[in-house]
């Protein structure tokens, strides 16, 4: 079933983490998990794999940073094709035959529009080459995802629909105040966001999933939503790092998001598949007790 009629047939769950989730496999912080799609491509696999056992029916591709800009700190600038299409087919391969949604995920370019004025990079050629290998890869959904920045979000937007009709989820990483550091309010740059035709806006990486229904609060349902919160700012402990929300702790927030007119609900930072598995399983019981 194509994404967006599946979509406004019922809500769907989405993946969790995969930074968090490469972390716990052992893969050092500091290394650049992009690249990880083709030395460590079982690594990344397994990942994909867990999600899609814990119920999502979309994940997201590995592939947040892969664009010029943030490549050039590891040294692998010239391989944005190459990251982003292994990436894509990565992922469509844990997926085949699963009737799960791949979407190309794409974060923010890591530079600021004085610094990319100063420096001569056009960041809509960033954002279109990125973008482009992901759909060569074969994807047809997009994700742009944890932007702080609303205009460079909207021209990530304006670069995806430039290249493909394919529908774009759009996602803005909002403070726990609802404004964003340019001091506009969610609504507001949601509502823009719908403006530009983006086809699902929301919010993702968020502190906490009660903090994400707090903050869709004050938006009017006008269309589509998509949530994914991280599991609360991490705690450390024992010398290692621990994310207090608990897999309950989604599954509790499926109702109230679902009243928000929330259609995608999946994890950021921290969240696992067993956050993946509650929130699925709150999904499949409301449809339950809905159908009856």
């Amino acid at each position: 079933m194509d994404f967006l009629d599946e979509l406004n047939d019922r809500i769907l769950p989405g993946d969790g983490g995969m930074g968090t989730a490469l972390m716990a496999a052992g893969v050092p912080a500091e290394t650049c998990f992009e690249e990880l799609v083709v030395s460590r491509s079982e690594v990344v696999r397994a990942v994909h794999e867990a999600a899609i056992g814990a119920g999502a029916r979309v994940i997201a591709t590995n592939s947040f940073g892969a664009n010029a800009a943030r490549l050039a700190r590891h040294g692998h600038e010239r391989r944005v094709s190459e990251l982003n299409w292994s990436s894509a087919q990565l992922a469509k391969d844990a997926a085949r035959g699963t009737g799960v949604h791949v979407a190309g995920c794409v974060g923010p370019l890591g530079i600021s529009a004085a610094e990319a004025e100063a420096s001569g990079v056009d960041r809509h050629a960033l954002f279109t080459e990125q973008i482009g290998a992901l759909l060569d890869g074969g994807v047809r959904v997009i994700l742009l995802a944890t932007f702080l920045d609303l205009d460079e979000l909207l021209l990530a937007v304006e670069a995806k629909h430039a290249l493909h009709h394919c529908p774009v989820i759009a996602a803005l990483a909002c403070p726990d105040d609802g404004r964003l550091p340019d001091g506009t309010s969610l609504a507001a740059a949601l509502a823009k966001l719908r403006a530009a035709e983006a086809d699902v806006v929301g919010i993702n990486c968020v502190n906490g999933p009660a903090a994400a229904v707090r903050l869709l609060a004050g938006v009017a349902d006008a269309g589509p939503l998509a949530v994914f919160p991280s599991a609360g700012l991490p705690l450390r402990e024992n010398g290692g790092l621990v994310y207090p929300a608990t897999p309950e702790d989604f599954a509790r927030s499926v109702g109230p998001l679902a009243e928000k007119g929330v259609r995608l609900i999946g994890g950021c930072c921290g969240t696992t598949p067993a956050h993946v598995a509650a929130i699925a399983r709150e999904i499949a019981a409301r449809a339950d007790a809905g159908s009856r």
